[in-house]
């Protein structure tokens, strides 16, 4: 307990958008952390380019949203960087829809966004209406995967909900699945981000139109062993992406540069299947403006 709380104080200290001394930093990450969840409800957190986050406090996990904001700097970078106002963003495992907000707030993007948690869904409503999104994103209350069908879904986890794996007698409620070619029905996406704690494999399998598209350009997923729970084999799925032409990076903001990643990381990963154009690209964004500061 200790070491993990070590471990995020230090990164609060070290974020890319720190501009105070790493223990001040931390300190601040520590009170903002104690008095949101002394408030009763939600507390509402500034965003990129004037848009706001709605952040249940209470929900397991929800609470890195608060600060410094952009938790997953990276990837949260890439995406703002990376999508144009024309372009379609997929948004699987939308939780309470932070990544959602970026593209279709900060950027202006279309989105089509999954959740299938209920009451993580309805934090996503909330943040598609606090942003006035309707008319650029679409919120499905689903699950995704191989085909329609219905599937037990973990309760009361907050960001961790997952499908329940066989055996599992934890809190669930049933959720409706659908597949992602049966929803796209030829939509042209340009970049993905996929966060579903294992079950990517699966929801792959139901995506067989989407790889090889050529308008599809990039997505934002990670490798963490968590389909090992379901007997999915990640790795498998890994190499599948990559023979589709896609290359694992990583990605630095402050600097717009990306790098080449070795073909075994674990972690997060940006897969992009041009890498000289995705760079010319993520180079010529326009910044985004997030406390203060321009990225």
């Amino acid at each position: 307990m200790l070491k993990k709380l070590y471990i995020t104080l230090r990164a609060q200290g070290r974020h890319p958008l720190n501009r105070k001394p790493a223990w001040r930093a931390a300190l601040d990450f520590s009170v903002a952390q104690v008095a949101a969840r002394l408030v009763p409800g939600e507390v509402c957190v500034p965003f990129p380019n004037g848009t706001r986050l709605l952040v249940p406090p209470h929900m397991k996990g929800a609470a890195h949203f608060i600060y410094p904001g952009l938790c997953e700097f990276e990837d949260m970078g890439f995406a703002l960087h990376f999508l144009r106002p024309d372009d379609l963003f997929l948004d699987v495992g939308a939780n309470i829809g932070a990544y959602t907000v970026l593209a279709a707030g900060a950027v202006g993007c279309r989105v089509i966004a999954f959740e299938p948690a209920p009451a993580t869904f309805r934090s996503l409503q909330a943040n598609l209406q606090l942003n006035g999104l309707a008319a650029k994103a679409t919120a499905y209350n689903l699950a995704l995967g191989k085909e329609e069908g219905e599937l037990k879904f973990t309760d009361g986890l907050g960001t961790e909900n997952c499908v329940q794996a066989a055996g599992s007698t934890s809190a669930s409620v049933t959720v409706k699945v659908s597949s992602l070619d049966r929803i796209l029905d030829g939509q042209e996406p340009m970049l993905l981000k996929i966060d579903v704690e294992g079950f990517e494999t699966e929801v792959f399998r139901g995506a067989t139109a989407l790889l090889p598209k050529a308008s599809f350009q990039a997505m934002i997923i990670e490798k963490n062993g968590s389909g090992n729970r379901y007997g999915f084999d990640e790795n498998a799925l890994h190499q599948e992406i990559r023979n589709h032409g896609f290359k694992p990076c990583a990605y630095a903001p402050l600097e717009r540069k990306l790098r080449s990643l070795p073909e075994d990381w674990d972690g997060n990963i940006i897969y992009v299947k041009n890498f000289e154009a995705a760079q010319q690209r993520l180079q010529q964004a326009p910044a985004f403006q997030h406390g203060g500061v321009s990225v």
